[in-house]
């Protein structure tokens, strides 16, 4: 058994990173995996993870005592691990949050959001700007957050409306969000898709609808889930966007929707007029966010995920481990 107290247990010199630090779904067994199995330091994986080395020494002491460690990571989230390193280091992620994959696939996105609130929950504080798009993961996260009332803090939709109030609206996720957080909340109040490049760029003009995609612009966190290109999609299913138009996307070779653009496996808009309507933040916009969270999983969702990766530069993936094994091939 490695020992587990190299060197003296004091709070490095490091200089903190503003964006928070790494994130996992076990971060005693992250500690573990990485200083048994990746070989790291102690004063490494604390200037990885932003805590105090003594946070390092105590937490692979815990380890131990919970029979974490004896010649081998012992837990049954060792294997969730694995894959966050393999994701981290093969998609250039700070972090990647792994769920184990739910025996029924409906369950899928529950499991992602709560994954999605654990992370709101300690990630989310005073100050900040919170940018949020929709879709069917974000909204399983809304029951799992806790409700506070943050200081000088918002949250922002990136999404446009729905004349129906479903709970897939975006901006109902939004304003959830921000009601969970004791928050002021923004809203793009325009129809997600409008008539005309030409009516969208007139409703961006406006002063009011302006200030939003400022805001939004300037966040500091971004959450966000991306969809296939199938009549079961979101987007689709629920009429956000014609469903007819799938097979002329699908001939333009898209492959997923993000903030309900439509890209292509190389994460590039598709030449598609549909494109040049919504009334969303484009995915080079978002990719300007310091912390963007993509959020998806699913065996249907693993070409749409890459493409995803792609068009926004990703700090934070959370997947299920299904998806994630996919996502490595």
């Amino acid at each position: 058994m490695a020992d587990v107290t190299k060197g003296p247990a004091t709070m490095t010199s490091r200089i903190r990173d503003p964006r928070g630090p790494l994130t996992s779904s076990d971060l005693d067994v992250k500690i573990a995996w990485q200083y048994h199995v990746e070989g790291m330091t102690q004063e490494a994986i604390a200037q990885e993870l932003q805590v105090s080395r003594i946070k390092v020494v105590r937490s692979l002491a815990a380890s131990i005592e919970r029979n974490v460690i004896v010649t081998t990571i012992n837990a049954a989230s060792s294997e969730q691990i694995a894959l966050e390193r393999q994701l981290e280091d093969r998609w250039g992620l700070k972090s990647a949050i792994v769920v184990p994959t739910p025996r029924d696939p409906r369950h899928t996105e529950r499991y992602i959001g709560h994954a999605v609130a654990n992370f709101l929950n300690t990630n989310m504080t005073d100050g900040m700007t919170l940018a949020v798009g929709g879709g069917a993961t974000l909204h399983s996260s809304l029951s799992f957050m806790h409700r506070r009332e943050l200081n000088d803090a918002t949250v922002v939709g990136l999404v446009g409306s729905l004349p129906h109030s479903q709970w897939i609206n975006p901006s109902i996720v939004a304003s959830s969000m921000a009601t969970r957080l004791g928050v002021d909340s923004y809203q793009i109040t325009a129809p997600v898709l409008v008539d005309s490049a030409e009516l969208c760029q007139r409703l961006w003009d406006q002063p009011l609808l302006g200030e939003v995609r400022a805001r939004a612009k300037k966040a500091d966190l971004a959450l966000l889930t991306v969809g296939e290109i199938a009549p079961t999609a979101t987007v689709f299913n629920y009429g956000i966007v014609p469903a007819t138009t799938a097979e002329e996307l699908r001939a333009q070779n898209a492959v997923a929707n993000i903030l309900c653009y439509f890209i292509d496996a190389d994460g590039q808009l598709v030449d598609h007029e549909i494109n040049s309507r919504i009334m969303a933040l484009t995915p080079t916009e978002v990719s300007a966010i310091p912390r963007v969270v993509l959020a998806a999983g699913g065996r249907h969702k693993v070409e749409a995920i890459h493409a995803a990766l792609k068009a926004v530069t990703t700090e934070i993936l959370v997947t299920d481990t299904e998806t994630a094994s996919k996502l490595l091939e």
